[in-house]
């Protein structure tokens, strides 16, 4: 009897890339060295780069910083790492106008519809 066939995505080789790390900066070690100046980076776990599907974009929210603005935080929409999976077939969020933020000036936190890439699917 056949097996039945798995509806997941595929993922091909080739699907994926290494970027450098935004948090850390490529270094692997804390940014802030709070803990210690030996600390790997929260984001990366001390490799210096991070993998990322394709295709993506600068995150919108951090400006490919990976930090909080004005925070030692990671960037909430990118987790750290600087850029964001964007989707084939996507459009500009009506929310946030593809800002991937909203709020007032002093007080802007990620776009909720978008999860802050400034994108929401078409359809």
């Amino acid at each position: 009897m056949a097996k039945a066939i798995s509806k997941k995505k595929i993922k091909t080789p080739g699907s994926k890339a290494e970027v450098k790390c935004a948090y850390c900066q490529g270094t692997g070690k804390d940014r802030w060295g709070l803990m210690s100046v030996l600390s790997d980076c929260q984001v990366c776990k001390g490799k210096g780069t991070v993998l990322i599907e394709k295709p993506y974009e600068k995150c919108p929210v951090c400006q490919g910083t990976g930090v909080q603005r004005n925070k030692r935080l990671t960037c909430l929409a990118c987790k750290g790492k600087g850029v964001l999976h964007i989707e084939e077939g996507m459009k500009v969020c009506p929310e946030c106008g593809g800002t991937g933020k909203t709020g007032s000036v002093g007080m802007r936190v990620y776009c909720l519809k978008c999860h802050g890439t400034g994108k929401v699917s078409a359809k």
